[in-house]
């Protein structure tokens, strides 16, 4: 998953819930647009999202890719540090 601070939402890759034999909610679909305005369609599930040890609950957004995106609606919810010079981020925790 990359961590992306400028996305919305969360985009969970197909392939990765496939095999817990999780399937798409069948009469729902979100658009999406791209920076570039291209538009797309994409199914939605009910996931238990793991991550820096919370749950996150609800509908996730399935694509087609190798790597999945997770966004502001699970970011918003943790405080991160990103250490660029260094390329690597970790959870900070109240002292």
């Amino acid at each position: 998953m990359l961590l992306d601070s400028g996305a919305d939402v969360t985009l969970i890759p197909q392939t990765a819930v496939e095999p817990l034999g999780i399937a798409a909610v069948s009469d729902k679909q979100y658009e999406l647009m791209g920076f570039d305005g291209n538009r797309s369609f994409v199914s939605v599930a009910h996931l238990e999202l793991v991550f820096c040890r919370r749950t996150f609950r609800g509908q996730f957004l399935l694509i087609d890719q190798t790597s999945g995106i997770l966004g502001r609606n699970v970011l918003n919810a943790v405080s991160l540090l990103f250490d660029g010079p260094n390329l690597v981020w970790d959870e900070r925790r109240p002292e």
